[in-house]
């Protein structure tokens, strides 16, 4: 039970995150990322829904969505990364620099957690 209480969660976070990670930092993305982000949502709202019925086996679509939303997520990663190593070789800290890596940091964790909950969730039978 605690496990679909933090799936629950999760993927109400993941989708304010989302939203709000594409109104602050995508509004000029080209759309590759548009298109990940938008998965994403689409599987944590599935993800809901799933949970409300009690529905845990995924369908073939939304194993398609999780490859896609995990590729999103290496991007996002790799990015914050980047932006990381860089920031560090120049010695240049802006506030909104700091902002963007911790919040694409704290958001990939999050969206990790999430496909594995739901992979767990996924590959466990019930025992009923």
């Amino acid at each position: 039970m605690k496990k679909l209480n933090m799936l629950k969660t999760l993927s109400y976070f993941n989708l304010l995150f989302s939203v709000g990670y594409f109104l602050e930092y995508l509004q000029n993305a080209n759309p590759i990322e548009v298109a990940g982000l938008l998965c994403l949502v689409v599987l944590n709202w599935l993800t809901l829904v799933n949970l409300e019925r009690e529905q845990f086996k995924w369908k073939v679509f939304q194993w398609i969505l999780a490859m896609i939303s995990l590729s999103f997520t290496v991007f996002i990663g790799y990015g914050a990364v980047q932006l990381l190593i860089d920031a560090t070789e120049h010695g240049y800290y802006p506030g909104s620099t700091v902002l963007l890596i911790i919040s694409s940091l704290i958001f990939v964790l999050s969206i990790l957690l999430h496909l594995f909950l739901s992979w767990l969730k996924n590959s466990v039978k019930k025992d009923h």
